[in-house]
């Protein structure tokens, strides 16, 4: 009965090495850097007040930080959607 338990806990100690390491790696390659928080932040410092329009209408605001060597804008608030104006995207259609 206890080489079963050793064998046991062994195997929950490999498992959980090897779900360190990938979460790791998963983490290192997170993907490029986003180009509209990287154009909100140009000509500001470190640290100045940022925000910026995502592509689905959402306001994302933050503070300029670097990511690499690249100064970024880093949201530190709530994500808040932005009102369409109503009346541009409504087409009529005549007949």
């Amino acid at each position: 009965m206890n080489d079963k338990k050793l064998k046991q806990q062994l195997c929950l100690l490999a498992l959980g090495v090897i779900s360190l390491f990938v979460s790791n790696a998963a983490l290192a390659h997170s993907g490029p850097l986003n180009k509209l928080a990287l154009q909100a932040c140009t000509e500001k410092a470190r640290s100045q007040a940022c925000q910026y329009e995502g592509v689905h209408n959402d306001l994302y605001i933050g503070t300029c930080q670097y990511m690499s060597t690249a100064l970024m804008c880093v949201r530190n608030q709530p994500i808040q959607t932005i009102e369409s104006d109503k009346d541009a995207s409504d087409t009529t259609h005549k007949t």
